[in-house]
C-alpha cells in the first residue's frame, strides 16, 4: 500500500480515539485480596490556598490548629502539615498546574505524574487502572508520553461507567470493538513501519511519542477484554445529580468525594485525582465576586474573607470523607488507614501566581502523623515527598521528578 501521511493521519486518528473503548466494558470489583490494598488520592486546588487560615508560620505541635484544619480536628493524629516545598525549574503561575504531580521543570516537555506511575503498579487487579475525577478541574494526570489522562465531570457518569452492568449483548459488542481496535492498531504499526524511512528525526521523535499512546491503549483494550464479563459491584448509594448550574461547587465537590469513596470501598480502582476550581462565581453564602479574582486578593480584607469561604468549604467536604473512609472498616483497619492522601495547589500564593513555598497536606497511610514540617523555602523539592509515597507503596525507587531523595522527616509509623 502506498502510504501517505494523509492516509496515516487518517488511521492513526483512529487509533487515537480507542482508549474511550475502555468503558464499553469497564473493569470490575476486584476479587478480595489477603490483605488490604493500598490507595493513592492526589487533590490540587490550581488556585492556590490562602496561607494564613492553613496553616501557622511556625511548626506546631497541632498541624489543626489552623482556621481550615480544624474542620479536619477529629484527624489530628492522622495527617501532617508540610510548607516550604516547591518544585525547581517550575515555574509560569497557572500554566504550572498540569506539572503538580510530575515536577518536571517547565522548559521540558511533561512526563509521567506520580498517580499514573503508582497506577502501573498497583492497577492491575482492579477493573480500572486509575480515575481522574473533577469538581471544577483536574489537568494534573500525565502518561509516559506526555499526553493528559482526560477527566471526568460528571459524576452519574463516573457512577455508570463504575456500577452499572451494560447487559450480555453490549459485553458481547465491547468485545468485537476491543477486536477492531487491536486490528486498527496493528494495520497502523504495519503502516508506520514502512514510513519511518522517510521521516526527519524530529518526526521520528513525534512517532515514538504517538506509539507510547497506541501502547497504552492497547494494555487498556486487553484489560477491557479481561473484564467485560466480570459483574460490576453493586452499592446501595443513588447515582448522583450532577448540578447544571456550574457555579454549585459545593455540590460538584461532594459528588466527587462520595464517589471516590465508593471507587476505593468496592475496590474498582486504588488510585484516584481530582481538583477543586470554578473561574467565575460560587454559589456559597456571603461570596459575592468571582473565584478566581478573589484568589488575587491583594491584601484587602473583604476579598481575603470571602475566599477563605470558598475554601473553607473545601475542607468541610474534605473532612465528609475522611469521616466515610475512616467509617469503613478493612479487617482491622479503615479505608483510611490504608489511603495515602496528598492535597496541595501549583500555587504557594494565589495572589501573586507564586510556585514556591507550596502549601501541602498529607493524610492518611502508615506516616507517623501529627506534626507541620516547616521546611526553609527553596531548600527542599516537592518531589522527596513523592518519593516517600512511592516507598510507602513497595515501590523502591529512590528518585522521582526532581527529587534528591525521600522527605527527610517523615517516618512509617
Amino acid at each position: 500500500m502506498n502510504t501517505t501521511r494523509r492516509n496515516f493521519l487518517k488511521v492513526s486518528g483512529g487509533a487515537m480515539a480507542l482508549p474511550w473503548l475502555e468503558s464499553f466494558g469497564g473493569f470490575a470489583h476486584a476479587a478480595g485480596p489477603k490483605s488490604a490494598p493500598h490507595r493513592l488520592l492526589m487533590v490540587c486546588l490550581p488556585l492556590g490556598i490562602y496561607r494564613g487560615a492553613f496553616a501557622s508560620e511556625e511548626a506546631s505541635s497541632d498541624p489543626t490548629a489552623s482556621e481550615y484544619l480544624s474542620e479536619l480536628k477529629q484527624f489530628r493524629r492522622q495527617l501532617t502539615v508540610i510548607t516550604g516545598l516547591e518544585h525547581p525549574g517550575v515555574s509560569g503561575g497557572h500554566a504550572t498546574s498540569p506539572r503538580i504531580f510530575t515536577g518536571v521543570p517547565t522548559n521540558k516537555r511533561n512526563a509521567r505524574s506520580l498517580d499514573q506511575y503508582i497506577a502501573s503498579h498497583v492497577g492491575n487487579d482492579t477493573r480500572f487502572n486509575s480515575l481522574a475525577l473533577s469538581a471544577g478541574s483536574n489537568d494534573f494526570s500525565w502518561t509516559d508520553s506526555g499526553s493528559n489522562v482526560p477527566a471526568q465531570s460528571k459524576m452519574a457518569e463516573a457512577y455508570a461507567k463504575l456500577f452499572v452492568d451494560e447487559g450480555s449483548q453490549n459485553s458481547e459488542k465491547a468485545l468485537r470493538d476491543i477486536g477492531h481496535g487491536k486490528s486498527i492498531m496493528e494495520l497502523v504499526r504495519k503502516q508506520a513501519k514502512s514510513l519511518r524511512p522517510k521521516l526527519s528525526k524530529a518526526d521520528q521523535e513525534k512517532l515514538e511519542e504517538y506509539f507510547d499512546s497506541v501502547g497504552e491503549t492497547e494494555r487498556r483494550l486487553t484489560k477491557s477484554e479481561g473484564w467485560v464479563h466480570t459483574p460490576k459491584p453493586k452499592v446501595r448509594a443513588r447515582i448522583p445529580q450532577d448540578p447544571t448550574d456550574r457555579s454549585e461547587i459545593i455540590t460538584q465537590m461532594r459528588n466527587v468525594c462520595d464517589m471516590t469513596h465508593l471507587a476505593f470501598k468496592t475496590d474498582s480502582t486504588r488510585v484516584i485525582t481530582f481538583g477543586y476550581f470554578q473561574q467565575n462565581n460560587v454559589k456559597i453564602p456571603g461570596v459575592t465576586n468571582a473565584y478566581h479574582a478573589l484568589s488575587h486578593h491583594g491584601k484587602d480584607p473583604s476579598n481575603i474573607a470571602q475566599l477563605k469561604r470558598i475554601e473553607r468549604e473545601f475542607f468541610v467536604q474534605l473532612g465528609g470523607l475522611l469521616k466515610n473512609m475512616h467509617q469503613t472498616k478493612e479487617g482491622d483497619s479503615t479505608l483510611l488507614d490504608n489511603t495515602t492522601i496528598v492535597v496541595t495547589s501549583n500555587l504557594g500564593s494565589g495572589s501573586n501566581h507564586s510556585n514556591k513555598d507550596l502549601p501541602v497536606l498529607l493524610i492518611g497511610g502508615k506516616y507517623n502523623h501529627g506534626r507541620h514540617l516547616a521546611f526553609e523555602p527553596g531548600s527542599v523539592p516537592l518531589s522527596n515527598l513523592y518519593v516517600s509515597v512511592l516507598n510507602q507503596f513497595g515501590i523502591a525507587d529512590k528518585a522521582f521528578g526532581t527529587s534528591t531523595g525521600p522527605l527527610q522527616g517523615l517516618e512509617i509509623g
